[in-house]
């Protein structure tokens, strides 16, 4: 096994099931992916964002499937096409044979996407894990980025140091937090809570992360789930959290996040429920 991807496995600890074995290769997949577009200069233009960026920028304890970014500065003609050979160049150089593929969208859609493919067997073969499977099963990495995010958020370089240390360009956790808050409260869930984005709540909440409430307001404006005329103000966030929490079908968000954690943390969403998460939304501060 290649020593980077021996050194990425390690930060795992024990992999005890096949579900834990198709994480690592996934994000394993997403670091070379995101050494890829560093070589390219994607940095240049954007930064990363979401619960990856969560994952591997500030050690979030959970696995996570997207991988989300923010231009810079507006560009709806943007597309990830000029980063694929990139991409594909740090995976090939570390053993993996995984294509770089654009997803069509309109010329109007605000966001842009692209999906990372990896043969699955393969891919556990190249992190020393031997599993049959069916043929042509793929681990699929999408790679998402918005073209208009709007003003407010705050910037910074996070190192990264592995497979090779390099600096990303990402958001500040306040304004990791903001993009976070604002899932939680504009998010469409249909039948399926994203049970992540409140495991996620929780993680923040336990680092006391303020929440920059400009970049907050710029994106519920935005989505259209904020239109008073008044400053968004942490009382009316509060109460907005309140009722938000209030309707979540707790059950289906651990169902959502359980496959993403390790087998013998599950436990820890024993206690979700909305008073929980209700208690945590009046400890909520803002940024200075």
């Amino acid at each position: 096994m290649n020593d980077a991807i021996a050194a990425m496995l390690k930060r795992y600890g024990p992999i005890g099931h096949a579900q834990d074995e198709d994480n690592a290769l996934r994000e394993i997949v997403q670091q070379l992916a995101l050494l890829g577009l560093h070589r390219g200069g994607f940095f240049k233009k954007a930064s990363f964002y979401g619960g990856t960026a969560l994952r591997l920028l500030y050690n979030l304890d959970r696995f996570s499937e997207d991988m989300d970014f923010c231009l810079i500065t507006p560009d709806m003609s943007f597309s990830f096409a000029p980063y694929f050979e990139a991409i594909e160049s740090e995976l090939t150089r570390y053993g993996f044979s995984a294509r770089v593929e654009e997803r069509r969208t309109g010329p109007d859609a605000a966001i842009g996407s692209a999906f990372v493919k990896q043969d699955t067997i393969a891919g556990l073969l190249l992190i020393d894990r031997h599993r049959r499977g069916p043929r042509g099963q793929l681990v699929k990495v999408r790679l998402e980025v918005d073209k208009q995010n709007p003003p407010g958020a705050e910037r910074t370089k996070k190192l990264v140091k592995l497979p090779v240390p390099f600096l990303v360009s990402t958001l500040s956790e306040p304004s990791l937090f903001a993009g976070k808050v604002h899932a939680l409260l504009a998010r469409a869930y249909l039948n399926r809570v994203k049970g992540r984005d409140y495991y996620d709540f929780l993680f923040y909440a336990a680092r006391d992360t303020p929440v920059n409430m400009v970049y907050l307001e710029a994106k519920l404006r935005d989505s259209g789930h904020y239109k008073a005329s008044e400053t968004l103000t942490q009382t009316c966030l509060v109460q907005m959290l309140e009722r938000k929490f209030l309707s979540v079908d707790f059950d289906k968000a651990r169902d959502d996040v359980r496959p993403l954690i390790k087998a013998n943390e599950v436990d820890s969403l024993d206690d979700w429920g909305a008073e929980l998460f209700v208690a945590l939304a009046h400890e909520l501060r803002a940024t200075s």
